[in-house]
């Protein structure tokens, strides 16, 4: 990103369920931690975080001034707890890092446009690319544009994914690279067998094929008559 971001979070001292508090007042605790000797506890503005995020996602570097300190700390969002309800971030970690020094990172894989193949679908087989970079040089995400597919099978392995070579590399491992990330499926509709009915003349024909008392037991001779 051109622009630098600046961010601004309060140190936080309450800990445990004790954060619930903080909630209620409309902040997210969350913790700085990586390059860093210990994790700092600190806490962020709930409406001011969000649209934080929605800018710099997971990759975007941004810098951290703690309340009180002047140090700007250069960060990526680690991680974030959301409420299932809600959908609101309940924490969230920074990840501080060195940006002399390369990290890994998720790059998360985005569709554009839309597919004109019939009873066909895109199948997202990686939705996050892991890659390699300075922390300045990540990519914010891979785009794919899904119009250029023609035809059931087309797809778009690891070795097709645009990015800066010289800059960020894949960490995948090479026999992996044609492997796809995105592809085109044929849409497959399963249909249940009918069952098969037994007509009346198949029951009367198995019927008769039947010899008549065909599995009863043998009836008993009668008994001779006793001599007088």
């Amino acid at each position: 990103m051109a622009q630098k971001i600046m961010f601004n979070v309060q140190p936080r001292t309450v800990a445990g369920k004790k954060v619930s508090q903080l909630r209620r007042q409309g902040l997210v605790p969350g913790n700085i931690n990586g390059n860093i000797d210990k994790a700092l506890p600190i806490s962020v503005d709930q409406r001011k975080f969000e649209h934080l995020y929605d800018e710099v996602g997971d990759t975007g570097l941004f810098y951290l001034t703690v309340n009180g300190d002047k140090t700007e700390r250069p960060v990526l969002v680690d991680d974030v707890q959301l409420d299932p309800i809600s959908g609101k971030a309940v924490h969230v970690v920074f990840r501080q890092v060195d940006l002399t020094e390369k990290i890994t990172a998720e790059v998360p894989v985005e569709l554009v446009g839309e597919v004109e193949i019939k009873d066909a679908l895109v199948v997202v087989v990686h939705d996050v690319v892991e890659v390699e970079a300075l922390p300045q040089d990540l990519p914010e995400k891979f785009e794919i544009d899904v119009t250029k597919f023609t035809q059931v099978g087309d797809m778009v392995a690891y070795k097709d994914l645009q990015f800066d070579h010289s800059k960020v590399s894949l960490t995948v491992e090479e026999e992996q690279l044609e492997e796809p990330v995105v592809m085109v499926q044929e849409i497959k509709e399963e249909v249940e067998p009918e069952p098969v009915a037994e007509t009346a003349e198949g029951a009367e024909g198995a019927a008769a094929e039947t010899p008549a008392g065909e599995g009863e037991a043998p009836a008993e001779a009668p008994a001779e008559k006793a001599a007088e």
